[in-house]
């Protein structure tokens, strides 16, 4: 019979001390550190070499392992454990210290970026860190070192610790987060977040240069995912793969994030939060149906509602939800890179899409983008509404595809011929172009259909039309035709507008973007000119979110484009 706890059989003694931490789930295993201090004995029982079992146990108690699991396996885990255990601790000790200039920063917020990765429906993971006050910790970091080593025109240095870092503030927001938020201090992050969400030609939001495209839906494709992004002179806005502390002792490489594409999400949430619902006294109409029986375009009363209620940018259900483009966050093996863009998944963008564009002052465009300083706070936005309904078009085929346009436009062409046309048959969409050089016939993904795991695996290219129900265009104009294409590698979308008489802003539209995991389709607007006028005039940002309830307006039955 047992006399003292010493005499307790190892297996009885480490239940006692695993009980003892359900109490605390939050925060470090404090009961287990009392207990090491306790004496030698308890020290030697309690060593991660004779209880790796008790560390991998409370860990799971701690944290979400569904993707190491799953990543790495079983043993390597609960190997790892009790080392990842004092990372994670002492990357959430750095938060809690507010420790700015830490030398283990960067390390730091790597760790709690691959924790919000590999959250689970459990919210372990995000429920450490907002215990830790990190939403709090990121905001005073990016106040204080967004701008450091900035030159003379002021504009933001992106480092991996700021790209991080502005990640970290959105994949950890929330409606609550941002209603806490003083309406002063909101106004200077935007004014700190305005570069970096407006100049395009400084900071990239695509992983991949945006003329890049082929066929191949491989998102690992090391030739598409190296190729070099930035050619310009400025500092670079998009880092390489590098490698990280994963789990414990296990190391991978990682993916840095998007910081452009981080700081439109932050910032429009900010600007829509500070939009307030305002009636102009010249709008007669309440609802769209009397605004139609009197001849009136423009919004009506309930346009102008719709708009200020319906077209925001969404937070994901839980914070940690939305890592930005849809991430392969559980790639099979330890030597996959993380953090990096999932190949498209057919039927992401099908549907119908609400929210705005902010289109700078042209004037101010034009100058900071031949090399004069930002304007800062002085820099003036202006809000349009967008509403758009896109179908999806998939070809199964490599053979069959439709050719990759022009070089020279690339993009700008959405990486599609001059003269396509697109006519719609029992049988899907028809492609061809006006000289006859190809002809072929892509499946229509109809609304509510879903793909099994072969067919989608078999995808090889998505084409895109789409167009602005009648409704909208009544009220806030839009687009009569929409002609797109999707690179499979990353989701990268791009939309043309392909009607001269659409004239939402003077010029032709091309929108570029992609679907964040919470449901948001955000991007960049680019408008080029008409005529002798064929380069770049100036550029948008957007962000849109899905429309769930539909407006069933129905579908043209041909569409020359």
């Amino acid at each position: 019979m047992a006399t003292t706890i010493l005499d307790i059989p190892p297996e009885v003694f480490q239940k006692i001390i695993l009980y003892a931490t359900l109490g605390s789930p939050l925060g470090p295993p404090k009961e287990l550190f009392s207990c090491l201090l306790t004496c030698h004995t308890f020290r030697h029982r309690l060593a991660p070499d004779h209880a790796s079992e008790l560390y991998s146990t409370i860990f799971s108690q701690k944290f979400d392992v569904r993707g190491p699991l799953f990543r790495l396996g079983e043993a390597v885990v609960r190997e790892n454990a009790p080392l990842e255990m004092r990372r994670r601790f002492s990357a959430i000790q750095v938060f809690k210290e507010r420790a700015l200039d830490h030398p283990c920063l960067t390390e730091a917020l790597w760790i709690a970026y691959l924790m919000v990765e590999d959250s689970d429906t459990s919210q372990k993971n995000v429920k450490q860190l907002l215990r830790a006050g990190v939403p709090a910790f990121l905001d005073m970091f990016l106040r204080a070192k967004l701008y450091v080593g900035s030159d003379d025109g002021g504009w933001p240095v992106l480092t991996e610790a700021t790209t991080l870092a502005l990640a970290l503030s959105w994949t950890l927001a929330s409606q609550r987060v941002l209603s806490d938020e003083d309406p002063l201090l909101r106004r200077q992050m935007m004014t700190l977040l305005k570069p970096i969400v407006y100049a395009s030609f400084r900071y990239s939001i695509f992983y991949t240069p945006e003329d890049v495209f082929s066929f191949s839906n491989d998102s690992r494709d090391s030739t598409f995912l190296n190729q070099k992004h930035d050619t310009s002179s400025f500092p670079p806005s998009m880092f390489p793969p590098s490698e990280i502390g994963y789990f414990g002792s296990v190391k991978c490489k990682a993916h840095p994030p998007s910081a452009a594409q981080f700081a439109t999400l932050l910032y429009f949430t900010r600007m829509e939060s500070l939009a307030s619902l305002t009636i102009p006294p010249h709008i007669i109409c309440k609802t769209r149906a009397q605004a139609n029986e009197l001849s009136i375009t423009g919004p009506c009363v309930d346009d102008i509602k719709h708009f200020q209620e319906q077209c925001r940018t969404r937070f994901a259900d839980f914070p940690g939800f939305d890592v930005g483009i849809q991430s392969p966050s559980k790639a099979a093996s330890s030597g996959s890179t993380l953090c990096q863009p999932a190949s498209y998944k057919p039927g992401t963008l099908s549907g119908e899409w609400q929210g705005s564009v902010l289109i700078p002052c042209i004037a101010s465009f034009d100058s900071w983008s031949r090399g004069m300083g930002f304007p800062g706070e002085d820099l003036i936005d202006t809000r349009f509404p967008l509403y758009i309904k896109l179908e999806e078009h998939v070809c199964y085929d490599a053979q069959a595809v439709v050719p990759i346009g022009d070089k020279e436009h690339g993009a700008k062409g959405a990486w599609l011929p001059d003269d396509l046309i697109a006519s719609e048959t029992d049988e899907g969409m028809e492609f061809s172009d006006s000289q006859g050089t190809f002809h072929t016939t892509y499946e229509t993904l109809r609304r509510g259909a879903t793909l099994s795991h072969d067919q989608l695996e078999k995808v090889v290219d998505v084409i895109i039309t789409g167009k602005t129900d009648e409704q909208y265009v009544a009220a806030w104009g839009g687009y009569t035709k929409i002609l797109g294409r999707v690179r499979m590698q990353d989701g990268l979308m791009v939309l043309m507008q392909t009607d001269s008489r659409d004239m939402v802003v003077q010029g032709t539209s091309v929108l570029r973007g992609y679907v964040t995991s919470s449901q948001n389709l955000v991007g960049r607007l680019a408008v080029y000119g008409t005529g002798a006028e064929r380069g770049v005039s100036f550029e948008g940002v957007f962000s849109l979110n899905r429309n769930h309830t539909g407006t069933g307006n129905g579908k043209e039955k041909q569409q020359q484009i």
